[in-house]
Order: C-alpha cells, then sequence, then structure tokens
C-alpha cells in the first residue's frame, strides 16, 4: 500500500511538474532585476475573465516573465511530492491549488505578443480550469481516500496546460523549463 501511495504522489508531482515546466519552472534560476512591463489589468468578476493591455513585452520579457511564474509554482509542487498521507496530500493540493489561481492571475496580467496571444488567453483558462479542477480531489483527499490523486494527470484541464505550452514554444516562444 505505501508503493501506491508513492506511485500516485509521484503521479501526481509529475502532472503538475509537467504545468511549472509549460510556464517555465523546473529551469535555472533568474538573476539581476527583472523586467517589467506596464499594463493595464481588466477583471469581469462573473466570467472571472481578466484581460492585459498595454504594450506587449519582446520575446525574450515574455519568456523571462513566463519562467518567473513556473518557478514561483515550485515550492508548492515539492510539497505535494513530498506528501504520504491523504491529509498532507490534501493540504499540500490546495496550497497548489491557490497557487496556481495566483499563477493565472499573474499569466493574465501578461500582455503576450500578437504572434501568440491566442494561445496565451489558452493557457491563463486552463490554469483556471486545472486549478478548479481539483476542488473534488482535495475533497476526496480530505476524506482520506489517497487514490483520489490517481485522478489528476488525467484533468482535463492540465492537457489543455500542455497543449498550449506547446504552441507557444512552436511559435519560437520556449517557455519551458
Amino acid at each position: 500500500m505505501a508503493g501506491a501511495k508513492l506511485f500516485l504522489a509521484a503521479a501526481v508531482g509529475a502532472a503538475v511538474l509537467l504545468l511549472a515546466a509549460g510556464c517555465g519552472g523546473g529551469g535555472g534560476g533568474t538573476t539581476g532585476a527583472q523586467t517589467t512591463t506596464s499594463t493595464t489589468t481588466t477583471t469581469t468578476t462573473a466570467a472571472t475573465t481578466t484581460t492585459a493591455s498595454g504594450p506587449a513585452p519582446s520575446k525574450a520579457e515574455y519568456v523571462s516573465q513566463m519562467k518567473v511564474i513556473g518557478q514561483s509554482l515550485s515550492t508548492s509542487l515539492n510539497t505535494l511530492g513530498a506528501a504520504k498521507t491523504a491529509a498532507t496530500a490534501a493540504t499540500a493540493l490546495a496550497k497548489v491549488q491557490t497557487d496556481l489561481r495566483s499563477a493565472a492571475d499573474k499569466l493574465a496580467a501578461i500582455t503576450p505578443p500578437d504572434a501568440i496571444k491566442t494561445q496565451h488567453g489558452q493557457l491563463v483558462k486552463a490554469v483556471r480550469d486545472f486549478a478548479d479542477e481539483l476542488d473534488p480531489v482535495i475533497k476526496s483527499l480530505r476524506a482520506g481516500t489517497m487514490t483520489a490523486l490517481a485522478s489528476v494527470p488525467t484533468l482535463k484541464g492540465l492537457t489543455e496546460i500542455q497543449t498550449a505550452s506547446t504552441a507557444i514554444s512552436n511559435k519560437g516562444y520556449k517557455i519551458g523549463g
């Protein structure tokens, strides 16, 4: 049973690490000052849609911003990978969910280059969807069902994150680690 729990934790960790890699996590650390781009953010609470406006960052600035967001997910992902019980996995996955929502807000605040505007929007939506899809998994974990972790790699939002991240990379924006 302990081996199955470790396998499930590893599977979930790998699935969520895929997200971090898609947003630039897992790469080398950033050094020096970070470049920021002035943006105006508009939030529509009814649809939970956030859009950014303002000048788009250069390709290098965009990639750098994406990598910073991906790296910010690493800590909570490491905590999830270390979870050995359903209770600790529930706590860790709830933290991942919070961090995913924060990452989605940060992604939405970036004005993407025109060449990847659609794909970037798809990525923002996918990250939000994935975070929302974790609710029933967290609930099951809180009820003591460790096997609920097995469903995480199959969630639609995770597939959509990979699709959007790959599409961005295919256009020459290497946001993965």
